[in-house]
């Protein structure tokens, strides 16, 4: 393929994606990664890779390759054994990011650290006074709201929880939250005790939505994270947990209306339970009070607790 073609890159992922079918691999342009749960697996995943490139006339750079590592650095995040970790000497620097004098030097802030959202418990609502500034029409104003914003997301993403690479063997559980301002879910695999995280996920509401009731925000909440969530859990086997037992009769209506008529629809497409779990016992309700206690002190969140 020629250097320079515009649709150079596209064309490529397509063939790679057709290349990886059926192997236990993962392969973003010409950067492919084998996983295997043990060595005696791994060699048998590298003569069918081996096999693959012949077949597909493809070589690989023997220079460039990099065999039995028990952790790889790929597309910025490190796949281990434990999970997928950010990269700490990209984290590390995002700390000496000074101060931005601008809309322009926010928006690039705000971009590099929404890479590492899925890490990130609650990320819009921590970023919301940020996010206000890009708006149209806002005026600047770095105020010590934002200057305490703008340290607590920087210190959030220094030190990130390692996340769960996805069984899709077994049962994901989904649990979700919503305050006035923001929803916000994770998904989690395991039991009990042992549930680890899987991905983050929080999105601020418009205006319009923080006109809903308290039970359409929390369904709000579930349907947006099932649909967030939907490559990891389309055709699995899911509980969704929630702080807001009303929801428990949102798929069971006889004649919904309106949005709860939408919203229950589009959870008749997921093979799901949902179940109820006190306020107190719920990571992402806790996540999300913590967080948001911390923004009352910093009075951008005055109504939300």
């Amino acid at each position: 393929m020629s250097f320079g073609l515009k649709n150079a890159p596209a064309t490529f992922q397509r063939l790679m994606d057709i290349f990886r079918r059926g192997l236990p691999v993962l392969a973003y342009l010409d950067d492919i990664i084998i996983m295997s749960p043990t060595f005696e697996q791994h060699l048998a995943n590298l003569e069918a890779v081996f096999k693959r490139l012949m077949d597909f006339k493809l070589r690989a750079n023997r220079e460039k390759c990099q065999f039995s590592c028990s952790r790889v650095k790929y597309l910025g995040l490190w796949i281990t054994p434990q999970g997928i970790e950010v990269d700490h000497e990209k984290t590390s620097a995002i700390l000496g990011i000074p101060p931005p004098k601008n809309v322009k030097q926010l928006q690039s802030f705000l971009q590099t650290c929404s890479w590492y959202q899925k890490f990130t418990a609650n990320f819009s609502e921590i970023a919301r006074p940020l996010s206000n500034l890009t708006k149209k029409k806002a005026s600047w104003k770095w105020s010590e709201e934002e200057k305490k914003a703008f340290q607590t997301l920087k210190q959030c993403l220094v030190s990130p929880p390692i996340l769960k690479q996805a069984d899709f063997s077994k049962p994901f559980l989904i649990r979700t939250d919503a305050s006035n301002y923001a929803v916000g879910a994770v998904l989690l695999q395991g039991e009990d005790k042992e549930e680890h995280p899987v991905e983050f996920a929080s999105r601020l509401l418009n205006p319009a939505e923080r006109n809903y009731s308290t039970t359409e925000r929390e369904a709000l909440a579930v349907v947006w994270a099932l649909n967030k969530f939907r490559g990891y859990i389309d055709r699995a086997s899911i509980t969704v947990a929630s702080v807001h037992q009303p929801l428990r009769w949102l798929m069971k209506l006889k004649s919904p209306t309106g949005r709860l008529a939408r919203w229950a629809l589009q959870l008749q497409s997921f093979n799901l339970n949902m179940e109820y779990i006190p306020g107190k016992s719920n990571v992402v309700a806790e996540i999300c009070y913590l967080v948001l206690r911390v923004m009352k002190k910093m009075n951008c969140v005055r109504s939300a607790l």
